[in-house]
């Protein structure tokens, strides 16, 4: 999509095995031999400033991200990994969706041109015969995309314009029923249902035991998730990349 800000996922890489004594700057002196880079991050605890050994290192293009992956990496007489960061996953709501004239397929294969789409729901109404309700959820492969589309606000699909906000909103029509799909929880538990209304509880959207099983729950989030026993995109150690580099 051209913008380097939401492209990064592609030249990030994670490292790991640092020593204590390996400062930022250290690291980022010993990786200039790759190439440029954009961006270094070593991760330090809060409280102490002490490293947590490891770090996020951003090039400025992919070759310089896949030289260093290709070598073996040694510094202040210890070895360390680099490996190449794992891509997170992103949602958005998609809300204004017409009650004719856009179908299911039309809507993701707009999406689609924009990156990959791995899942897309677009809850029912049991109410009203089963219609598709005005708004839907659409996972992509990266969050980067994700990000993008929630700043423009809004989208023009075949004439309709849609409206795009993050996965988090409670949409305020997000009851009565479940979606499209199932098994295990999955998409029938029912967006805002009894059990589980928002994102990050124990299962997240969809009840108690299916659903998304929680977007970004359990102990670490965020970037220090990787690495963490537990946490991570999904949280709990389950989810998303569990225990091992899961959310970043």
């Amino acid at each position: 999509m051209g913008d380097n800000r939401f492209d990064d996922e592609d030249r990030k890489l994670f490292v790991g095995g640092l020593p204590q004594d390996c400062s930022q700057d250290d690291l980022k002196q010993y990786l200039s031999k790759y190439g440029e880079m954009d961006r270094v991050q070593l991760k330090t605890d809060y409280e102490t400033g002490r490293s947590r050994g490891f770090a996020f290192v951003v090039f400025a293009d992919v070759a310089g991200m896949e030289a260093a992956l290709a070598d073996e990496h040694e510094i202040n007489g210890k070895r360390f990994t680099a490996k190449k960061a794992v891509t997170k996953p992103g949602k958005i709501y998609v809300g204004r969706l017409p009650s004719d004239g856009l179908t299911d397929d039309d809507i993701k294969g707009y999406f689609e041109t924009h990156g990959t789409v791995t899942e897309f729901i677009r809850p029912i109404d049991r109410a009203n015969n089963n219609q598709p309700k005005n708004f839907a959820f659409i996972t992509f492969e990266k969050e980067a995309v994700c990000k993008q589309l929630i700043q423009m606000g809004t989208l023009d699909i075949n004439g309709h314009e849609v409206m795009i906000k993050e996965a988090n909103s409670n949409p305020r029509d997000g009851g009565a029923g479940g979606g499209r799909g199932g098994g295990r929880g999955g998409y029938g538990g029912g967006y805002g249902g009894q059990q589980q209304q928002s994102w990050g509880g124990q299962g997240g959207y969809g009840g108690a035991q299916g659903g998304y099983g929680g977007y970004g729950g359990g102990q670490q989030s965020g970037y220090d998730a990787y690495g963490a026993q537990s946490g991570g995109y999904g949280g709990g150690g389950g989810g998303y990349g569990g225990g091992g580099y899961g959310g970043y």
